[in-house]
């Protein structure tokens, strides 16, 4: 798993200036597919994910944008609490796609959220070998999102869940 991240940052990297491979990719279609690959893991913890919203549309590519969708789901069902939720919406305003990932989890400290974007930066160690992990799920979300020349915004309280706002540009 973790030279699996790894080398998911390492070909981010590597790509960042080349963008021949671009599709256009429909938002809300790739975020319920996501939701259908994480559906048991919610069902083992009680999580339930909802997907809501409009289609919107991107030019990027699929695999990349999947992976931002996957660990940011992924993350929301890890951190949450038995019986809590997950909501992705998706919504176009001018010029932009907007995801946006609302979960009831254990939330994320003042200190911790100007770092929870580096690489194998991990906000709770103690929960390490519960949660598993390597620390790069939140930096390919990153590398992903810049890859795309978007942007992210983050808001969260200890004990009462994150939301994150991926901003994507639309032609």
């Amino acid at each position: 798993m973790l030279i699996d991240n790894i080398m998911k940052l390492s070909r981010l990297d590597e790509s960042a200036n080349n963008m021949n491979n671009l599709e256009i990719i429909e938002l809300k279609k790739l975020a319920e597919g996501t939701v259908q690959r994480l559906q048991e893991q919610a069902a083992g913890k009680n999580v339930a994910i909802s997907v809501s919203g409009c289609e919107a549309e991107v030019e990027g590519v699929p695999a990349v944008l999947s992976e931002v969708i996957y660990n940011l789901i992924d993350n929301g069902i890890k951190y949450n609490r038995e019986n809590g939720s997950v909501e992705i919406t998706v919504a176009v305003i001018p010029g932009e796609a907007v995801l946006t990932f609302k979960d009831t989890g254990c939330g994320i400290g003042s200190a911790d959220k100007e770092r929870v974007f580096e690489r194998f930066y991990r906000v709770d160690k103690s929960h390490f070998k519960e949660t598993g992990g390597t620390g790069l799920g939140l930096s390919i979300v990153k590398h992903g999102v810049m890859f795309h020349k978007g942007r992210i915004e983050l808001e969260s309280e200890l004990d009462k869940g994150t939301t994150i706002k991926i901003f994507l540009p639309r032609k």
